[in-house]
């Protein structure tokens, strides 16, 4: 059995990071204590039907890929970006913010947004 809870929770790893979520992002989300949900990614515990639900509902994902499929990390969808960009915002202090608008007003005149290169002078 423990090396279903290590599969498991390997799986919950690889989508969680695929998603670019942090542990405690993750846990929020979930509503469950972020070091709960490090001990289930390590395979040290068992869990709940109720939390695998939730975890899936918030990963978008089946369950039968959390228990069967061995997880293979894909690149996030542009609105499971745009979801994990509005929790990090809305989860950052006043500082955090205003650094990360310092941040994209200097960069968004530099990058040429079509085909993503930095504009030459």
């Amino acid at each position: 059995m423990k090396e279903h809870l290590k599969h498991i929770g390997a799986n919950i790893r690889a989508v969680r990071k695929s998603k670019n979520l942090t542990l405690d992002m993750l846990s929020e989300l979930v509503g469950i204590s972020s070091s709960f949900l490090g001990i289930l990614e390590r395979g040290e515990s068992l869990l709940s039907i109720e939390t695998l639900i939730s975890i899936c509902n918030v990963l978008d994902i089946s369950a039968d890929s959390i228990l069967f499929e061995q997880s293979q990390p894909s690149e996030p969808l542009i609105s499971d970006k745009k979801d994990i960009l509005f929790t990090m915002l809305k989860n950052a202090s006043d500082a955090e913010l205003l650094f990360l608008i310092d941040y994209i007003k200097f960069y968004h005149g530099r990058i040429n947004f079509r085909d993503g290169s930095p504009d030459s002078p």
